[in-house]
């Protein structure tokens, strides 16, 4: 029998339409119930999306540790021609590069000043140090008239004095940066070296330079937490914490039955040397 010779009633028909038909429905209706049926909104407690939040912050935090690499510079150079661009080859942030320009237009004079800049880290300092050269300043001799000069001494005010009456009366100083000044010398718990003025909001160098000349950093006074009684929202106030840091002190705090050491904190994954260093003197048992 061959296939062409082959017809089909029209009952035959008819019966494989329906049946097109009903094998098309079974495979359109779940794909439709699937669309139209409302889905389940999944809610979180609050204590779950901090959890969550946490976890985000503690998953960055190491994905940009593992990512810092510090680099050799291509050859010799002097600290105080590196443009930013440069310092951002070294390894460090674009906002550690601009404290560091910020030393630079003194200028550095040695490896010992470029040592002293806090955002430089250990690591960078040790790659660089041997690569690095200074122009030695021209001792020309000038004659000078001997005609006595009038030095003024200058009145500084200690650090623990401060406030922002005091500041704004600086001449140079107006109620912004006295405002600012203040600001982050609460949050801080007290400022305890000139540098730590470089980290306030739009400082610039002009505003300073005149901070340095006017206030006495021989004295300090500060604010010091203790990290074996505050609780993770008190740690997470202070601007050198955040929020898995601080966490993680009062887990390990649990866990340990309480420090008996400062330097006991930087067992967390989360502190680093440097940020043990800066936390140091706002820190107590």
């Amino acid at each position: 029998m061959k296939w062409k010779n082959l017809k089909f009633s029209s009952r035959s028909n008819l019966s494989l339409l329906l049946w097109s038909v009903i094998a098309l429905m079974i495979v359109l209706i779940p794909r439709i119930l699937r669309n139209i049926t409302p889905r389940e909104e999944i809610k979180f407690t609050v204590t779950q999306e901090k959890q969550i939040e946490s976890m985000v912050k503690h998953n960055v935090y190491h994905q940009k540790r593992r990512k810092k690499t510090y680099h050799r510079p291509p050859k010799k150079f002097n600290p105080n021609q590196y443009a930013l661009s440069d310092w951002m080859y070294l390894g460090l942030s674009p906002k550690q590069a601009q404290v560091v320009l910020k030393f630079t237009r003194y200028p550095l004079r040695s490896n010992a000043d470029l040592e002293k800049i806090f955002v430089i880290p250990k690591e960078l300092f040790d790659i660089i140090k041997d690569s690095t050269y200074y122009e030695k300043p021209t001792n020309e001799f000038k004659f000078e008239p001997t005609t006595p000069k009038i030095v003024v001494e200058v009145e500084k005010i200690p650090l623990f004095e401060i406030d922002s009456s005091r500041l704004e009366n600086i001449k140079g100083i107006g109620p912004f940066f006295a405002k600012m000044v203040m600001k982050y010398h609460l949050a801080l718990g007290g400022i305890y070296k000139k540098e730590q003025l470089l980290e306030v909001y739009k400082m610039n160098e002009a505003t300073y330079q005149i901070l340095c000349e006017r206030l006495d950093f021989s004295q300090t006074k500060v604010h010091k937490i203790s990290i074996n009684k505050a609780t993770t929202e008190e740690l997470n106030k202070h601007p050198y914490l955040n929020w898995a840091q601080s966490n993680s002190i009062v887990k390990m705090r649990k866990q340990i039955g309480g420090y008996h050491t400062l330097e006991e904190i930087k067992d967390s994954h989360l502190i680093n040397e440097e940020d043990f260093e800066k936390l140091l003197p706002y820190l107590s048992l």
